[in-house]
């Protein structure tokens, strides 16, 4: 291999009278696990007063993880996100109380947006290569193959995501030009296994973070007949989950749109946005409720669903209390330079929002809850 090394790692297994060998290879590379040192920029919105802290300096550019479920590693101590400060966008974590950028992958072919942090084992993220799944240790920078979505494929792999206890991974890919198909990866044998195939464009698939289900829907890139499914993970159960069939059931004479749909972690339930309407969460069940209207672009829940991060098309960022709807603005002019998606999350214990941001450059930038300035009603 150019520029690494490569180190055999040797699992002896006992059981019973059985012995079971097993072996493989990790990889670290040159530019894996280089310490890029500390490139925040700290300001305060000039409108909220909020202190903001951007992670990392022009003219490289930084994107987040998609937010359905937290950009942190279970510890909480580092944030995952994508930087091509090596010259292609890679996989990096930041230490969140010191600032410090570190290397995780190197070369081509690597979804970093789509890396997917180990809710139990602080020290693992997975990540694609395109078929291929990885597993990265953010501390001593190895990597482990631990599975790959079989033939046959066409591409179309998009983010992972984990069931809650971390032993199956939800993937999905295009298995001809008419097919596409949802699989679960088990992380400690790396077989994979059909969920579903449906005969349209699959999209957002997200293992629920409480149940033996999977989220996903039916990708238009806009309206959608029937847009939002769960299956059960043993592939029984495929049900419609969000629908109101009846025009006069919906909130608006036109055709809804509902999109940008992320699970709650610690209730099961569901926000999504339905377009120019407002912000909804859904049960488990698929029941409803319209908790903000407004015109809002995407949001994520704190981990006990009592919080909401929102944001808009004008480049704000909102936190929203859940129960009674009341909303604070947090940031502005995220879209002043770089017309980006927030994609704005918490973190596994609701101290911090992260969120890409456009603001001067594009990059990812911190907010700290406990930081917030008191509102000036006068």
């Amino acid at each position: 291999m150019l520029n690494g090394i490569m180190r055999l790692n040797i699992l002896v297994i006992v059981t019973g009278s059985l012995m079971l060998i097993l072996s493989g290879w990790t990889t670290v590379t040159a530019q894996v696990g280089r310490d890029w040192g500390i490139q925040s920029r700290i300001y305060n919105d000039p409108v909220t007063g909020v202190k903001i802290r951007e992670l990392t300096k022009p003219p490289a550019a930084s994107d987040n993880l998609y937010y359905h479920f937290s950009n942190f590693t279970a510890d909480n101590r580092h944030l995952i996100f994508a930087c091509n400060l090596s010259g292609s966008t890679q996989i990096f974590r930041v230490d969140v109380n010191t600032g410090r950028l570190f290397q995780l992958t190197e070369g081509d072919g690597i979804n970093s947006r789509g890396a997917c942090p180990d809710p139990n084992v602080a020290r693992r993220v997975y990540h694609l290569r395109g078929p291929e799944v990885f597993a990265v240790d953010i501390i001593d920078f190895t990597t482990t193959k631990v599975g790959e979505i079989p033939p046959p494929r066409m591409g179309g792999y998009q983010q992972p995501t984990l069931s809650d206890d971390g032993r199956w991974m939800a993937l999905m890919k295009k298995r001809d030009a008419a097919n596409w198909e949802i699989g679960l990866l088990d992380l400690k044998t790396g077989k994979y296994k059909t969920v579903i195939t449906q005969g349209f464009q699959i999209g957002h698939v997200q293992h629920s973070p409480t149940d033996p289900v999977i989220f996903y829907v039916w990708e238009t890139g806009g309206y959608a007949p029937q847009r939002s499914w769960l299956v059960n993970t043993d592939g029984t159960g495929n049900r419609p989950f969000y629908v109101r069939t009846k025009p006069d059931s919906w909130f608006t004479p036109l055709k809804e749109w509902v999109t940008h749909e992320a699970w709650i972690r610690d209730t099961g339930e569901m926000t999504m946005i339905n377009d120019r309407q407002g912000v909804m969460v859904l049960s488990k069940d698929g029941k409803s409720q319209m908790i903000r209207e407004g015109h809002y672009w995407h949001a994520a829940a704190r981990p006990d669903g009592k919080y909401l991060v929102l944001d808009d098309f004008e480049g704000r960022l909102w936190l929203m209390e859940r129960a009674t709807g009341n909303i604070r603005l947090l940031a502005t002019g995220l879209r002043d330079k770089v017309k980006i998606h927030a994609h704005a999350s918490f973190d596994r214990l609701g101290r911090y929002v992260q969120f890409h941001t456009g603001n001067t450059h594009e990059t990812v930038a911190l907010i700290d809850l406990e930081s917030l300035p008191p509102l000036k009603w006068r």
